[in-house]
């Protein structure tokens, strides 16, 4: 049976989330790398026409954190958690980045419960709690520089009215809240589809293994099947053989007693046989003995003519032998021609005769 190749052997489920995992993190990188190159080159241009040399400190950290997301997205030779701790710090500086310059109107808010899901999907429940405490506590600071009017920002004007105790305090106090409803809901998600990948991992396990045992089972049965042949093709042979008896005599001299009702199967069958023994053993003379037979009819009295024909066609005379008063008034009723037969009472007379000569 042949060895399962490499990519026949079976995937655990720890392998095939951790696939869908990395398939998931590949997409996204490469899709910060499109974006992100766009937002670089717009981004740039439009700091640098707005700020003109004071913009490139800020250029130069867009032009970082979109070298930490090529390279997240090309080393993939780096292992996963790397990877997807590089991809959450950058989403979470640029989340960071959104919520101090844009405070409660802009997006930050949002891309970082984006990252706290992106953290649950990596890390699980600890790692996107923690990244919930990373960024509630971000919240926090930048409520207090923008109550405290210490933002410090060249372009404010547009966050400017965002800057209460009473705004913030509200949008923190319902960040949590908002966050675990979105998160809870998903934990869940995840740990079924955990559950539904030990599942299925586990039934194609199963699967491959009945198959492996049906496969096996099905060569038993085929060696069986084999070796059945082989003893009914030996049994046969015997069953010829224990038909049709031959037995030495005398030098070049064999003896076949025939005992039963002839037909034309049997006919041909011993015709076979008694060619294959003559042509073997060089005989010389076969006596054929018809003192078994319990009648004589037509076909049996032409087949063994016929049988006489074939074996004097390859050197080996006949003598027929041990045919009863009975089975010679049949044979000469039926009128068939016994003339080029040569015929003796019984095998002794053939071995008195053969002495005499």
């Amino acid at each position: 049976m042949s060895q399962p190749s490499p990519t026949d052997q079976p995937i655990s489920a720890t392998s095939l989330i951790t696939q869908w995992r990395l398939q998931i993190l590949n997409n996204l990188l490469w899709v910060l790398a499109v974006f992100g190159g766009l937002a670089l080159i717009i981004g740039s241009w439009s700091d640098y026409l707005t700020l003109g040399n004071r913009a490139w400190p800020y250029i130069t950290v867009y032009a970082l954190t979109y070298g930490i997301v090529v390279g997240a997205a090309a080393l993939r030779q780096l292992s996963l958690n790397i990877r997807a701790i590089l991809m959450l710090s950058v989403l979470g500086a640029i989340s960071t980045f959104l919520l101090i310059f844009f405070g409660l109107v802009g997006s930050g808010r949002l891309l970082w419960i984006g990252v706290i899901v992106l953290a649950l999907v990596y890390f699980g429940l600890r790692g996107g709690i923690i990244t919930l405490a990373i960024s509630f506590i971000t919240l926090v600071i930048t409520a207090a520089l923008y109550i405290s009017g210490n933002v410090g920002l060249e372009v404010t004007d547009v966050v400017t009215v965002q800057d209460s105790i009473e705004e913030w305090s509200g949008s923190i106090f319902l960040y949590p809240a908002i966050v675990l409803l979105i998160i809870v809901p998903f934990n869940t998600l995840m740990q079924r589809l955990e559950r539904l990948a030990h599942q299925a991992t586990a039934e194609a396990a199963r699967a491959r293994l009945n198959a492996q045992r049906a496969a096996e089972q099905a060569q038993q049965l085929e060696q069986q099947a084999t070796q059945l042949q082989a003893t009914e093709r030996m049994l046969r042979d015997l069953v010829q053989s224990l038909e049709t008896p031959t037995v030495e005599i005398g030098q070049d001299v064999m003896l076949a007693p025939i005992v039963g009702h002839i037909d034309s199967e049997r006919t041909s069958k011993l015709t076979q046989r008694l060619l294959e023994v003559v042509s073997s053993r060089r005989i010389k003379l076969m006596v054929i003995d018809v003192a078994g037979v319990p009648t004589f009819d037509t076909t049996a009295a032409q087949s063994l003519i016929q049988t006489i024909r074939a074996l004097r066609l390859i050197g080996c005379e006949t003598i027929l032998t041990g045919i009863s008063p009975t089975a010679a008034q049949t044979i000469t009723a039926l009128g068939i021609d016994m003339s080029t037969i040569n015929t003796a009472r019984s095998p002794q007379d053939v071995l008195i005769r053969l002495s005499l000569q």
